[in-house]
């Protein structure tokens, strides 16, 4: 796949079809991802297709290198989940072909993504948060030395949340984190609880880095939700069985999966030299309120 000028997509010409896409993942033991990942292998065996996932650490030159075909065999197309791509990464693509890009790293490009509103997801769960009577309420989840799009959207919501109800922002109640693990969930939001004696409410960047706020707040003999209620985003099985179990926002995961392969199968279906139109696929997310907000 290449792009007119106007970014429009161009599909290459292509050889027979194979059956076998690739899905390019961040990590595997991130559970958001290995769930989506599940998700898509079945939406694929639905469609006849088989998929190749490929595990990229996040890693720059490992992302380029799948975005490129690099080490991968014949696929007719690529759904890939980027950390750190840019627009100039895709548009020197060495082996174009049918792509779609899952998540917000690439906001703004002529690239077809597939994505959530993550703005409004961190919003939904911080005006929760005030409704059940929240006013002191940490962010636990940006990641300045690695940015992350997706979280960068996530702590807007939340300050624009805490705006909306007349809340002011107070800059020690956002705190950053290494990775988007539990075991970071746990570090940091232990060491804001430690250090804001009046922290009443968490909203952390994903499910993951919740689970280890709560292991990291009871550790501290802080009662959640009494004294600090905690939502996550993406609704990973292990939410609900958190002790206590999690609020969270539920992306629409169905919505998601048909979606990137809607407009992977339009790519893949064009014949060469289409100009099909590049499309930006926001799908729904909602608020799944459980017992971590219940005060």
């Amino acid at each position: 796949m290449t792009t007119s000028p106007g970014g429009r997509v161009l599909p290459a010409a292509r050889a027979t079809r194979t059956g076998l896409i690739a899905l390019a993942v961040p990590h595997l033991e991130e559970p958001y991802f290995a769930e989506l990942g599940s998700r898509i292998v079945r939406g694929a065996d639905e469609r006849g297709l088989a998929v190749l996932i490929v595990q990229t650490e996040g890693d720059h030159g490992r992302e380029v290198d799948v975005a490129n075909g690099v080490g991968l065999p014949a696929i007719d197309g690529l759904i890939h989940i980027p950390r750190s791509l840019t627009v100039a990464d895709l548009t020197r693509r060495t082996s174009p072909g049918p792509l779609v890009l899952l998540g917000e790293h690439i906001q703004v490009s002529p690239f077809t993504h597939v994505t959530i509103d993550n703005r409004a997801a961190a919003y939904t769960a911080t005006e929760h948060l005030i409704a059940v009577g929240c006013r002191r309420i940490g962010f636990v989840g940006r990641r300045d030395a690695r940015p992350s799009d997706a979280a960068d959207r996530r702590h807007t919501g939340y300050r624009e949340a805490l705006d909306a109800a007349g809340i002011p922002a107070d800059p020690a109640l956002t705190a950053q984190v290494d990775a988007f693990t539990a075991e970071e969930g746990a570090r940091v939001a232990g060491a804001m609880a430690a250090a804001v004696a009046d922290l009443d409410g968490i909203v952390c960047s994903n499910d993951s880095v919740a689970l280890g706020a709560l292991a990291a707040l009871q550790a501290q003999g802080r009662n959640v939700p009494r004294d600090v209620a905690v939502v996550g985003i993406d609704d990973i099985r292990a939410a609900r069985f958190a002790v206590p179990a999690l609020s969270t926002i539920a992306p629409d995961h169905e919505r998601l999966v048909d979606a990137a392969f809607t407009e992977l199968e339009r790519q893949i279906a064009a014949p060469p030299g289409a100009d099909l139109p590049v499309r930006h696929v926001t799908v729904g997310a909602r608020l799944i309120p459980r017992a971590s907000t219940a005060r």
